[in-house]
């Protein structure tokens, strides 16, 4: 995907209040967690300091953690909603996660006031060109937790989707008359004659190619091909009846022959985890579709 192209993508990792507070409980711990751990920007010698009592050390990372959590917190509620940053893409939310670390940058500073100045250098914080540097280090250390919980969000989701769409399967097939799966399937051809028949349970997908309609069916526990003029359009006609559903602009999928939803390389796929060739893209126009055909009431 071209860079253009992703950054007009819209950003909707951080649309709901359980997502948002993923990002600010996240990034405030990952900042305690890493300044303790890994004692950055010269902070060792400062906590080695004897002159820095451990009052001192708690209450500077206290305010670290408040600094974080109220900035995030304000920005994420609050601010995000007065300046229309809601629904946004990812090329205009990427000036709001500067603004984010600018504005983190001044909460912090005016904590500076209040928290005894560890290095007794008060003077020094007030330099602008020494408050910059702050503002590229805030920057660069948000960036791990806000696209850790990007990437949290993004598993949960994939999770969600397969568990629910595994569940609408699962309803779907106990409320479909099993008596149906031996009935034949009659594939016409262009001209409308019959040109080829298998059972509805063996059938698996078609697969369409200009013209052309490519079966895939098991016969004898193994998968076959059979292919016949005509086009998807008709094909799906001619199968409107059965629980055959279009899933991708080129395929159509029997959804009693499948059970889950799958990812690889950033595309979805249609699964039997009993058939390994059975592996049907699915374009997330059609993933809405195929859930309100199988259950409406419980659409994505």
């Amino acid at each position: 995907m071209k860079i253009k192209v992703f950054l007009k993508q819209p950003f909707d990792y951080f649309d709901s209040n359980k997502n948002k507070w993923i990002y600010v409980i996240g990034a405030t711990a990952f900042a305690i967690t890493f300044l303790v751990l890994f004692q950055p920007y010269g902070l060792s010698e400062e906590v080695s300091n004897p002159e820095n009592t451990l009052i001192n050390l708690v209450l500077f990372f206290l305010s670290v953690a408040l600094s974080t959590f109220l900035t995030l917190s304000f920005s994420q509620f609050f601010a995000r909603k007065w300046f229309g940053f809601e629904n946004v893409s990812i090329k205009k939310y990427v000036t709001w996660y500067i603004f984010e670390a600018l504005g983190l940058t001044l909460v912090s500073f005016g904590f500076s006031f209040i928290v005894p100045d560890l290095g007794n250098d008060f003077e020094k914080e007030l330099n602008l060109v020494f408050q910059l540097k702050i503002f590229f280090k805030v920057i660069v250390v948000l960036v791990f937790p806000f696209v850790g919980s990007i990437i949290y969000v993004l598993i949960q989701n994939l999770n969600y989707e397969i568990s629910e769409l595994g569940e609408q399967l699962s309803v779907f097939k106990s409320n479909f008359d099993m008596t149906q799966e031996t009935e034949l399937l009659e594939i016409k051809d262009e001209n409308d004659n019959i040109d080829f028949s298998v059972e509805l349970k063996n059938f698996l997908y078609a697969e369409s190619s200009n013209q052309y309609i490519l079966i895939h069916y098991l016969k004898e526990e193994k998968v076959k091909k059979h292919i016949t003029r005509n086009r998807m359009k008709s094909f799906l006609i001619q199968t409107e009846n059965f629980p055959i559903k279009q899933c991708h602009r080129s395929y159509a999928v029997n959804l009693l022959n499948v059970d889950r939803k799958a990812k690889e390389q950033g595309k979805d796929f249609l699964i039997n985890s009993k058939i390994a060739s059975l592996k049907v893209p699915i374009s997330k126009s059609y993933l809405s579709i195929i859930s309100n055909e199988v259950l409406p009431e419980k659409a994505f």
